[in-house]
């Protein structure tokens, strides 16, 4: 199944519109959490915008991969999707690791910055796909449910005829 061309502008269209109705908030909360911590220390700040970066690195990675596997098979989308989620994980698991005990950064606010830059993150990017008005079905197509067409009246080919009752002595 080939795409055309306007199907392939309009998936490009909706996932550049996933992104900038994520990204722009996402770094604003960034921001907003980089000037909490300046109220609590220079280290505090430089954390909340580590936290900031890797959420805005991430969830775009993911758009991004999911852009540029639209045009694939479902099962091979999945898996390319699982897959960069599994990629995702363990580079933050390493991350974390990495980071545990160095006296540069603040763990919490490294924490609290990726939390409410997620959540804020995926808030804006469900409100960005339900303005997208993405039909689950095809709303032109041909198929229909309507069954009057289908008459139960017609035996079906493996149908038994209909037996007689017998008169039993």
């Amino acid at each position: 199944m080939s795409a055309t061309p306007a199907r392939d502008a309009s998936q490009s269209d909706a996932f550049a519109q996933l992104l900038r109705g994520s990204l722009l908030p996402t770094a604003v909360a960034g921001l907003i959490c980089v000037v909490v911590g300046l109220f609590s220390s220079p280290k505090a700040a430089w954390s909340a915008a580590l936290g900031a970066a890797i959420v805005l690195f991430f969830f775009s990675l993911t758009l991004l991969v999911m852009k540029r596997t639209a045009d694939l098979p479902p099962t091979t989308t999945m898996m390319i999707v699982m897959a960069t989620y599994t990629f995702k994980v363990l580079v933050l698991g390493v991350v974390m690791f990495a980071l545990r005990d160095v006296t540069w950064a603040s763990g919490f606010a490294i924490g609290l910055s990726i939390t409410v830059c997620a959540v804020v993150w995926l808030f804006f990017e469900m409100r960005a796909y339900k303005r997208l008005r993405i039909f689950a079905y095809d709303p032109d197509g041909a198929a229909s449910l309507d069954t009057s067409a289908q008459t139960s009246a017609d035996p079906s080919p493996d149908a038994s005829p209909a037996r007689e009752p017998r008169d039993e002595p």
